[in-house]
């Protein structure tokens, strides 16, 4: 598939995920990251790097299920952070390739109990070291376009950290 095509997949995907952590209900930042998920999915996927499409579907599907526990404002249940944190592991071992691969599964995992929380500054916090890792990740696998969202992703974490706690220094 053209290079062009996969890279515009992936800013679509960045659009997604940076305006997602700028939210402050949590259910609204799971749907937009659902939505995220997926095209990094289909990214990673033309790419040729089926450790990050898998776990990046796993985390569409996690992201899909607690975006509707929390829009109905239900718990959601420590069993479905069991069956998501042995999805990703998992998928994990049988896309296994080399020490590269492990970084998108390390990474879903902190996404995985994180967006498990109630806390959204948590997700903020985890979502932010995360990308700082992507960009060695994106960089090697050459999805390039992620890398410069990676950078807006740092930027928008920051931000909506330091908005949404002076706001509830406000409160």
């Amino acid at each position: 598939m053209n290079n062009y095509v996969i890279q515009l997949i992936g800013i679509v995907a960045v659009f997604l995920w940076v305006i997602s952590v700028n939210y402050k209900e949590q259910y609204k930042i799971l749907f937009l990251q659902a939505l995220a998920n997926l095209f990094y999915t289909i990214q990673y996927a033309l790419l040729g790097v089926f450790s990050a499409a898998s776990m990046n579907f796993s985390s569409f599907f996690r992201c899909y299920i607690f975006y509707r526990k929390r829009k109905q404002k239900e718990n959601i249940s420590n069993l479905w952070l069991i069956v998501f944190v042995l999805l990703v592991i998992i998928l994990g071992l049988f896309t296994y390739d080399n020490y590269l691969s492990l970084i998108p599964i390390i990474i879903t995992l902190f996404y995985t109990i994180s967006s498990w929380m109630k806390n959204s500054t948590w997700i903020r916090i985890v979502f932010l070291i995360a990308a700082f890792i992507w960009v060695y990740y994106n960089y090697t696998v050459g999805a390039y376009v992620c890398i410069f969202g990676n950078i807006l992703e740092i930027v928008s974490g920051i931000s909506s950290i330091i908005r949404f706690s002076v706001e509830e220094d406000e409160k």
